[in-house]
């Protein structure tokens, strides 16, 4: 059974143990104590998972675009920002704060902590008293043109993207054991519901040719 197809099947079933109590004429309780009131908040909680599950996994998706789409620009405006500030100020403190540059493969978190460290590093480089510097050229643009009131704001979609990827991811693995449990719980439920129904009713009666 695939798991978006659990909620539906439960759902089957406790409407069915519904029109069976109603033929039999009284509650229809399993073995282990499960009643039609407890089962079908069985299927509402599959249900709900399944829709956290589904608006999740686009939510991922979206964070996930969003992530490659700023990271690759962002990537190449670090490499010519630290090339710039290794030009326009050398043996200087902004040269000895630069962070290593990972390569452009290496993973996404990796990119978010030097990212931010060259984004901090560029604020406090704007910062410095004009002619400290003197081939340093404020407000620091590259030499495709950006600024830091540009980079600055790409820098925090990008760490928005990847904080949002890993809520995402969290609540669908927590989604999914969540299905995962609840579709043992049911399917014992629903075994044991079948078998009564066969002991309750005599073969071709409505209610067991009925069955989902």
């Amino acid at each position: 059974m695939r798991k978006f197809d659990l909620a539906a099947k439960a759902h089957a079933y406790a409407d069915h143990w519904n029109n069976a109590e109603t033929a039999l004429g009284k509650a229809i309780v399993l073995p282990e104590g499960t009643t039609q009131s407890g089962f079908t908040d069985k299927a509402t909680d599959a249900k709900t998972a399944q829709t956290t599950l589904i608006n999740r996994t686009n939510d991922m998706e979206s964070a996930m675009q969003t992530r490659d789409n700023t990271l690759g620009p962002l990537q190449s405006n670090a490499s010519l920002f630290t090339a710039y500030v290794r030009a326009s100020t050398p043996g200087s403190v902004f040269v000895n704060m630069l962070p290593k540059i990972p390569a452009t493969t290496a993973a996404a978190v990796k990119w978010g902590k030097v990212l931010g460290d060259l984004n901090e590093i560029w604020a406090r480089l704007d910062a410095t008293t004009p002619g400290e510097y003197p081939a340093l050229t404020l407000p620091t643009a590259l030499s495709n043109g950006t600024t830091h009131a540009q980079f600055s704001p790409a820098v925090a979609q990008f760490g928005t993207a990847l904080s949002d990827l890993q809520e995402a991811v969290n609540d669908i693995k927590a989604a999914q054991g969540t299905l995962r449990n609840l579709g043992t719980s049911i399917n014992a439920d629903i075994s044991a519901y079948r078998k009564l129904i066969a002991s309750l009713f005599a073969a071709g009666h409505p209610i067991r040719t009925s069955l989902p």
